[in-house]
């Protein structure tokens, strides 16, 4: 086990979290549907389009530089955002889990301590009125009693609401009618990320750019208001790798080359791989960045490294400077798995 520090977002506002998987159909602006969640490679790239703005380009260029060189310890490495309640941290349901029920493959998310018992070995019986918030959420029954109350006993982490929005239209000066799906967290609740730092210094910038995303928003439609938080940070303990031979993911992960994309494949895997493109604008100009496929969180895979991963640079061909999205992973050790 090690202990790390951990970053709780509290949700002023509702938040749209798309995640481009490839072109919105015709007629649509790809805000029908929300993530629950922040990705790594996301929440890393909001962070640094911040840092530009806040800081300055030439700073981050070098602060960059940190991922391009062969160190032992990265500037800043971090887990993909996930829900929490209370004191409650939720883990993305890793892949290996198996259970006859049908139900519970709908669950995104399983608590701290089915998560613990997973990793370690140890398979929890699962029972299908432990599913909460639409059945995606897998709870255990002593997590769960750290939310209820007398007075709730139907406790909610979040809701999605879907909303129409109206637009002036590009083909004719009428207006058109489109919709926005987005995702309000409750009282108390909100998403976590667990983080990791080259040095004090870094750490510091880091959480001078969260206050500064915080009031700009993050996520879609922030013109509209949506994605405002604030942030408090607290401590979490996440099982290592050390004497495992297998690890989950809790960050999506672009191998940084054929040889170590072949290790991670190695023995008896799991895994979800989730397209990840988008666009990428200057005064101005908008392009599409190239899409690639990650190893999503959750994911099951062999480990032989203490560093797997990379920033893979998917700017367009006609693109002058670097578009980098995050792809290292965060390994969560797995034990008890057979090779």
């Amino acid at each position: 086990m090690a202990t790390y520090t951990v970053y709780r977002l509290t949700f002023k506002t509702q938040l749209h979290l798309g995640r481009t998987s490839g072109p919105a159909q015709e007629g649509s602006l790809g805000l029908e549907k929300t993530e629950t969640y922040i990705p790594a490679d996301t929440l890393f790239s909001a962070i640094c389009q911040t840092w530009t703005r806040f800081y300055n380009p030439e700073s981050l260029a070098a602060f960059l530089k940190g991922y391009m060189q062969d160190r032992t310890v990265l500037p800043f490495m971090l887990t993909s955002a996930f829900p929490f309640a209370k004191e409650v941290y939720l883990f993305p349901k890793p892949l290996i889990l198996s259970t006859p029920s049908k139900k519970s493959k709908r669950a995104k998310f399983v608590s701290q301590s089915i998560f613990q018992d997973i990793v370690s070995g140890t398979a929890p019986e699962f029972r299908e009125d432990q599913l909460i918030n639409g059945e995606e959420v897998w709870m255990s029954p002593e997590d769960k009693e750290k939310l209820e109350t007398s007075s709730d006993k139907n406790f909610t982490l979040w809701a999605t609401s879907t909303r129409p929005r109206v637009t002036l239209g590009s083909r004719s000066s009428g207006s058109e009618i489109w919709h926005v799906q987005t995702v309000q967290f409750n009282r108390d609740c909100g998403l976590w990320f667990a983080a990791q730092f080259d040095s004090d210094e870094t750490k510091q910038r880091i959480e001078t750019l969260l206050r500064v995303l915080g009031d700009t928003g993050i996520g879609g439609e922030r013109n509209a208001g949506y994605g405002a938080f604030d942030f408090d940070t607290a401590s979490v303990k996440i099982p290592d790798t050390q004497g495992c031979n297998q690890f989950m993911t809790l960050s999506p992960i672009c191998p940084k080359s054929v040889d170590q994309l072949e290790h991670l494949l190695k023995g008896n895997v799991a895994y979800t791989l989730t397209p990840s493109s988008g666009w990428v604008s200057t005064p101005g100009t908008v392009t599409r960045r190239k899409q690639i496929n990650m190893f999503a969180e959750g994911s099951v895979l062999h480990t032989n490294d203490t560093q797997i991963g990379r920033l893979v640079d998917l700017r367009s061909d006609n693109w002058l400077h670097p578009v980098y999205r995050y792809g290292y992973a965060w390994q969560v050790g797995i034990k008890g798995r057979a090779e």
